[in-house]
């Protein structure tokens, strides 16, 4: 297995490359690998729109062809990059927030899979480590694990903001001092749930929520 390190310093064309010959018959096939690296090329993709926006902005071209060149109005060009080319920091900054929100929630629901309940305890804030004892933590995770067998992967990350909006496209330079609410999908070995975890804005969990696909009235 590769690691991120490796696939930064490949080129975008490099990278673009390897993602699209993963899988391709008769050639070696790491789904981990694939997976990782066509996760990284949207990130690094991304980064390098935003970068040859603003030198398009710099160079003075207008909201109006960029916005052409997208295929949207000019006002939906500004919405999405405006913020990021005039404060270019706070784009690396919310992007930095989310990604590490991410990689945090995978780890709550490894560690729950693992049965350390009390380390996810320790990320918690007061109230909710009172709410959610480690033994209600353990019946939850039981009752989960005996329908649907060990937890194999999460997927489908989602971040938005507490008040339901996707922090990664409205709010995407905006730092979430008001807390997130992150979304993943977890497969597990016979089936499938919903899990999310709240943070406040300084990174504590506030709140674990596991369901199935397509519950509703859920309380957050």
């Amino acid at each position: 297995m590769t690691d991120q390190a490796e696939d930064d310093r490949l080129s975008l064309s490099e990278l673009a490359a390897a993602v699209e010959g993963a899988g391709v018959a008769g050639a070696p096939w790491d789904e981990p690998d694939a997976i990782r690296r066509a996760d990284r090329l949207v990130h690094r993709s991304q980064a390098r729109l935003v970068d040859l926006v603003a030198a398009a902005r710099a160079a003075g071209v207008s909201w109006q062809a960029i916005g052409d060149a997208l295929g949207v109005s000019r006002q939906a060009a500004f919405k999405r990059f405006g913020a990021a080319v005039t404060h270019p920091e706070k784009e690396t900054d919310m992007a930095e927030q989310t990604i590490d929100l991410m990689d945090r929630t995978r780890t709550v629901f490894e560690r729950l899979d693992a049965g350390d309940y009390e380390a996810v305890r320790t990320q918690m804030t007061y109230a909710c480590a009172r709410a959610l004892s480690k033994r209600r933590l353990a019946g939850v995770w039981n009752e989960v694990v005996v329908a649907t067998g060990r937890l194999e992967s999460s997927t489908d990350f989602t971040v938005r903001t507490p008040d339901g909006t996707n922090a990664l496209n409205k709010f995407a330079n905006k730092v979430l001092a008001n807390g997130a609410i992150v979304q993943a999908t977890l497969h597990h070995e016979a089936g499938e749930w919903i899990g999310r975890v709240a943070y406040n804005g300084s990174g504590k969990i506030t709140g674990v929520l596991i369901a199935p696909p397509g519950a509703r009235d859920q309380p957050f």
